[in-house]
This record gives structure tokens, sequence and C-alpha cells, in this order.
């Protein structure tokens, strides 16, 4: 979220945004001055209320979600790959709600004291600035490595363990969480606490350097990413609308019902033998399955083909079942991923002298309310995407509830 306007925003441009804005029109105004220098925060109106009335708990909701989704995950039966990138996504998504919690409620609210605003100040600088552009960065890159682990299980799944084996797959993460640690270790060295403990900023945000560094970065890990999560979920919809016209035609097969005439022989109580012919309704699906068993008196006295057919129906069943899940879970990856892109797009028109030449007026401030609200929404509607798409989540849900509930009452 953006610096000049308050909140910047977790994985928004903190450090891309035009620091010369913040000396012309700072966030901190004298307002009750002691030796030249003021103790008080200077705000417009709404943006206490939006931050610290809006803001504030939805980061509290988010934090609660995402520690659920983390017990959730931790679950054995979750064995998938894909439940492993989103238990770490759970992880990353905490750590974005625990700072800016605290950044919403140390910037809008009133120091007391100058070591109180020192301590908000160094915070912002220290903490929240560098912390935030870190953890979003690694948000993009698992949302990334998830979307296209689940691209190729579904397209190309006799290549899934050849390119997601265990040592890729650790190589892959040190990748999504070193890479920006490094591109954003520059955000330590941007802004510093002046000596009326204000907000400023470093020669180093004066340069070009920086201005183009900071260009190459907003393109790496935001238009890149956008560009590759929008081919990939429209390659994971033409998959899943593919395999739903498959599977129609033989679901109204295996539901359409044939009627064949068998003779068979009866013995009376003369000589003779009588034949009678019954009509049997069975589907087609049956009736594929019934020729490639043939029958056999001697099997059928010893109960063998009973047992086979029985093994084959339960290997069937089992298939089913996991082609359900994988349907599930891709279904889920493109509700994500388009939740995700409703976040990070409208950043893209945030960024400094992109659409908004001036980042001082009301409009480029009231919209980033707006497409901070929006960023921290995709945190924490995870969890409703879980719940609504996903069978597996829902049974280790209750599970867990029940079993706290359980504790709960023989404590008490």
């Amino acid at each position: 979220m953006n610096d000049q306007t308050g909140l910047p925003s977790t994985a928004l441009t903190v450090d891309h945004n035009l620091t010369l804005t913040l000396l012309s029109n700072p966030a901190f105004d004298s307002i009750e001055l002691i030796n030249n220098c003021s103790v008080a925060l200077q705000y417009t109106f709404v943006e206490p209320i939006f931050y610290l009335y809006l803001m504030s708990p939805l980061c509290i909701i988010g934090l609660v979600l995402n520690v659920i989704n983390l017990i959730v995950f931790s679950d054995r039966s979750f064995k998938n790959l894909t439940f492993k990138y989103l238990r770490l996504i759970a992880f990353v998504d905490c750590i974005t709600c625990i700072l800016v919690f605290i950044y919403c409620i140390t910037n809008y609210t009133q120091p007391r004291t100058f070591n109180d605003k020192y301590f908000r100040i160094w915070y912002l600088v220290n903490v929240y600035f560098p912390m935030a552009n870190i953890t979003a960065a690694c948000n993009v890159l698992l949302t990334i490595t998830v979307t296209i682990e689940r691209l190729v299980s579904v397209r190309w799944p006799m290549s899934k363990h050849r390119l997601f084996n265990p040592n890729r797959v650790l190589l892959t993460l040190i990748i999504c969480f070193l890479f920006p640690i490094l591109a954003n270790s520059v955000n330590f060295l941007v802004y510093k606490v002046d000596g009326c403990n204000n907000l400023d900023v470093t020669m180093i945000a004066k340069t070009k350097a920086y201005k183009y560094f900071s260009i190459c970065k907003e393109v790496i890990l935001r238009f890149i990413p956008i560009c590759i999560l929008i081919f990939s979920n429209c390659l994971l919809l033409s998959t899943v609308h593919a395999a739903n016209k498959k599977f129609k035609p033989t679901k109204k097969s295996h539901n359409s019902l044939t009627v064949t005439t068998t003779s068979i022989s009866l013995q009376p109580s003369s000589n003779g033998c009588d034949t009678k012919s019954i009509n049997k309704y069975i589907s087609e699906s049956q009736s594929q399955t019934d020729s490639l068993l043939p029958i056999s008196p001697e099997e059928n006295t010893n109960g063998q083909q009973r047992a086979s057919f029985v093994s084959t129906n339960s290997k069937s069943r089992m298939h089913i079942r996991k082609q359900q899940q994988e349907k599930q879970l891709t279904i889920m990856l493109v509700w994500l991923s388009t939740l995700y892109l409703c976040g990070q797009i409208p950043m893209l028109f945030a960024y400094p002298n992109f659409v908004f030449k001036d980042t001082s007026k009301a409009a480029y401030k009231y919209y980033a309310l707006v497409v901070n609200l929006l960023e921290l929404v995709t945190y924490l509607a995870n969890f409703f995407i879980y719940v609504k798409f996903t069978t597996q989540y829902q049974q280790v849900f209750r599970t867990k509830i029940k079993k706290l509930f359980f504790c709960f009452v023989k404590t008490s």
C-alpha cells in the first residue's frame, strides 16, 4: 500500500513511490511544536476511520482465519504438494496481517511523547516498509508456484514427478523466500527518522539508479506475475472445461438402460427341457463390465469372481474419488488466483506517474484507500474459498472443531 497516503500495502509499491512527495507533502506535520518539532501526527478525517476502525479489525480476522488454515493444513491427510504450498501462503499472510495491524495502530493514533513518536516512525521505517514488501513478494512467488504446480498436475500429470521432485521443490522454496529478501533489502536504506522524529528519505532514494531499480522490481514482482497468473488460469479453465465435456457423455451412457433378452433352461418334473426368455434391464457400462468378466461356474462356486469384481469396483471408486479431488483443487486454485489478481491489478494503476501524475491529490488518496482494502481482503478470503471448494478441508475443519469443543467441555 502506498506510503504517501497512509498504509503502504503489504503487496504494494511501498518503495516505488516518489520520495520527493514525502518532503513536499509529509504525513507528519507540526501541530504541537516543542523546540520547533512536532509531537502529533496529522492525517485526514477519513484515514483514521478507514485504517483504524476498518482495516485493523480485518487484520485480526485475517490473522485468525490464516491460523486456522495453518492448523487444518498441518493435518496428515493433506499429503498433496498443493496443500504444502498453501500452508506456506497462510504463514506469510499471518505475518502480513500482524505487520499491517501494528501499522494501523501506531500510525493512526496520536503519540504522547517524543519517544512514543520515535518508536512509531522507527517501526514504519525499519520494520514495516521493508518487511511488508518482502512478505508481499513471497506471496506473489508462492502463488505463482502453486498455480504452475496445479497446471502441471492436470495437463501433464506424467511429468509432475520429474518437474516437482523433492530437490526441485526445495530449490523453488528457497528462491521464493530468498529472492524477495535480496530484492527488498534496499528498503532498509531508503527511509530514516530525522531529528524531529519525522519520516524522511535518504540520499539513496533520490538517485536515478534507485528509481530505475524500483521500476524493474515492479515489473518483475508485479507485472510479470500478473501475466503468468492470467495465462495459467486460462489454461486451467480450458482443462476443466475439456474434462467436463468428456465426463458428460460417459455419465449419460452410465445412466442409460438397455433391455437384453436371455434364455435360461428350466428343468421341469418331466424329462423335457423347457426354455423361457427373461428381460434383464442393465446399463451399458454394466454390460461392458460383464462382457469383460466371463461367467465360470467353478469361480462362482468358489466366490473368486465376486472378489475380483469387488476389487475392480473399489479401484474404480478410488480413481473417481481421486479425479474429483483433483478437480476440486483445480477449481479452488482458479478462484484463489482470480482473487489474488483482483487485489494486484489495481495496484499497477496506483504506481506513481503511471495513472496519477500528482499523488498528493485527494483522488489518489481515496483510490489508495480502496486498493489497500481490496488487497487486505484477499488475505482473509482464502479461508472461505477452501471451505467452499475443498471437501477434505471441510472434513478436517469439522474434526478439529469437535476436538476443540470436547476438550473445552472436559476442562470446564
